[in-house]
């Protein structure tokens, strides 16, 4: 009796390890990361829920004025994450070149976990408050005509 339960268990361990294991040796890929995390709000192609998530088509933007790079990366969407920081920075990276591709800045950097990791250490205090200035920033700038 003792043989049969031990060789039951040892079965049932087998075919759990074999069932799981598979699951975490392999990473998901960004976009269904961004499917599972941020289509939600953000919607399919980016093109966000006006007065509540705004677009990621454009996202790029931020990238050209100071201040740009490490706010996207301190919205909510981001900083709270169930994400691990190397996910996250793979899904950033993923949002500005599917989104935004032909308009990436020379030398464009891809975020990284270590700069996530940093990102989260901090809070920002006033989302719109900060967004609103780096939108002006970037129409004083001719980055972009308006808010889009």
């Amino acid at each position: 009796m003792k043989r049969r339960r031990l060789v039951a268990i040892a079965l049932i361990a087998m075919t759990l390890a074999w069932d799981v294991a598979p699951r975490f040796a392999m990473a998901d890929p960004p976009d269904q990361l961004y499917m599972l995390n941020c289509w939600g709000c953000h919607r399919p192609n980016g093109e966000g829920i006006p007065g509540t998530a705004p677009p990621l088509i454009g996202a790029v933007d931020f990238l050209r004025v100071p201040g740009g790079r490490e706010y996207l990366i301190s919205v909510p969407g981001v900083a709270l994450s169930p994400l691990n920081n190397q996910q996250a920075a793979e899904v950033m990276n993923w949002i500005l070149k599917s989104f935004s591709k032909d308009r990436l800045p020379v030398g464009f950097k891809p975020y990284t976990a270590d700069e996530i990791a940093k990102a989260r250490a901090t809070h920002l205090m006033d989302i719109k408050k900060a967004r609103a200035q780096l939108m002006t920033e970037m129409v004083a700038t001719k980055i972009r005509e308006s808010e889009k």
